[in-house]
């Protein structure tokens, strides 16, 4: 019974899965109460210890790997005889089930986006997978995917590689996905993983593999050896001819052939995603649960929506509707400026009238003193004129009083005379006179 078993200090939940060569189970770390994926290695007993120090080597290499669409190892150790690895446990499972939903582009190219960035990542370490498949690619629930079991395929193949070779004549890894130098037990590195990266793109778009997976594993080893791979554009005549031949390029029988780098097939697949796509194809690039429907932007929820003023424009395609109380708005910007534009006129006309009453208080103030300097000039001194030339004898006659009323009269009417030319203070003295009134009716 898996419910409630212990293995160190994990306890088995219940059976994920179970494969040739391990047993994957649900289980909860005790000691810091997390769930994890605890993977039993029951194919590869630790008996020998050059078995155990690969193991231990592997693991460690795999848990140095920190990449977003990497799975992270929490830990590694051996329980009696039998080696396990806890890694982070995602719910969603692995690629193997949407293999057959019928992606759209936009979303295989965004697995093909993180399977190639992962094993990016990994290479730049010295790390080949040698067991890229659908079901090493697990997805997280915001529909991204996690490259799985970094490091396994190699020890259970240096474990197990003389007794299945001479036994079965074949290797450890699966057949559908593996490349000819791999089949032939010749040199593996990163153009490996490649040439599996190739056979499940072709299989997300054409829904079929490129080599007859029907019959032994021999011969479907065989086949990748010997046989050229179907083509895309075969099965697919829709389909770009550049993504075709991208696919194919990564299935040649020559690892010299393929492209020779994660980061460098990216690039070549970025640029016909973006000429058929746009720049932002990734916004429907996730995966979503089968049978859900992945939000687009034409269909995502706009804020407010139950607060719009629905309009016969917006019924033709047009999206001119929007909330009411920011569609009254218009209105109320446009009457400010025109009483703004009001005020300085009125002010304008007041200051232009209290200048024009100044000027004609000041004037006729003038006016009036020039009247009363005249008059008093008269009166004293008869002809004024003849009587103000130095050396004259008769002006010594006059009275005292007479004399100085006129020196006192014409100050003032200099002194008057000078304030329109002045800050003399005329302006802010209140007048008597009716007349001062005056220039107010003379504004209309």
């Amino acid at each position: 019974m898996t419910e409630g078993r212990a293995v160190g200090r994990y306890e088995l939940v219940r059976e994920l899965g179970r494969g040739g060569t391990a047993t994957v189970y649900l289980a909860r770390q005790t000691d810091l109460n997390r769930v994890v994926a605890l993977k039993e290695l029951s194919a590869l007993p630790v008996s020998d210890p050059s078995t155990a120090r690969r193991f231990v080597r592997e693991s460690r290499l795999a848990a140095s790997l920190n990449h977003p669409n990497i799975v992270t190892v929490h830990d590694f150790f051996e329980h009696h005889g039998t080696p396990y690895i806890a890694m982070e446990y995602l719910e969603r499972g692995s690629l193997r089930a949407l293999v057959d939903a019928q992606l759209a582009f936009a979303q295989v190219a965004g697995v093909l986006e993180g399977l190639l960035a992962g094993l990016s990542h990994a290479h730049e370490h010295d790390i080949v997978h040698r067991d890229i498949k659908p079901e090493n690619l697990m997805i997280t629930a915001d529909g991204r995917v996690k490259i799985a079991d970094f490091g396994i395929a190699k020890v259970v193949d240096q474990a197990l590689a003389g007794t299945m070779l001479t036994a079965k004549g074949t290797t450890i890894g699966t057949p559908t996905y593996m490349a000819p130098e791999q089949a032939m037990g010749q040199g593996i590195g990163p153009w490996t993983d490649l040439y599996a990266v190739g056979v499940i793109a072709f299989e997300l778009l054409a829904g079929t593999p490129p080599f007859e997976t029907s019959g032994t594993p021999m011969s479907i080893l065989l086949r990748h050896v010997n046989e050229p791979p179907m083509t895309l554009s075969s099965l697919k005549p829709s389909v770009d001819a550049r993504l075709s031949e991208w696919i194919e390029q990564l299935l040649e029988k020559e690892p010299e052939e393929r492209q020779r780098s994660a980061s460098t097939a990216w690039l070549a697949l970025e640029e016909i995603v973006l000429d058929r796509l746009g720049p932002r194809w990734r916004r429907t690039a996730r995966l979503t649960s089968p049978g859900a429907s992945q939000p687009t932007p034409a269909t995502l929820p706009i804020p407010g929506d139950g607060d719009l003023d629905e309009t016969p424009a917006r019924q033709s395609g047009i999206p001119t509707a929007m909330p009411r109380r920011v569609r009254a708005a218009p209105s109320t910007r446009r009457a400010v400026p025109e009483r703004a534009a009001a005020l300085p006129r009125r002010d304008g006309l007041t200051a232009r009238r209290v200048a024009r009453a100044l000027l004609f208080i000041t004037a006729f103030i003038v006016a009036v003193a020039a009247a009363i300097a005249t008059g008093s000039g008269g009166d004293s001194n008869g002809s004024g004129a003849e009587r103000a030339v130095p050396g004259s004898a008769p002006a010594a006659t006059s009275a005292p009083a007479a004399t100085s009323a006129p020196s006192r009269g014409s100050r003032a009417g200099a002194a008057r005379t000078a304030a329109p030319g002045g800050d003399s203070g005329v302006g802010d003295s209140e007048s008597d006179d009716p007349s001062d009134d005056e220039p107010d009716g003379g504004e209309p």
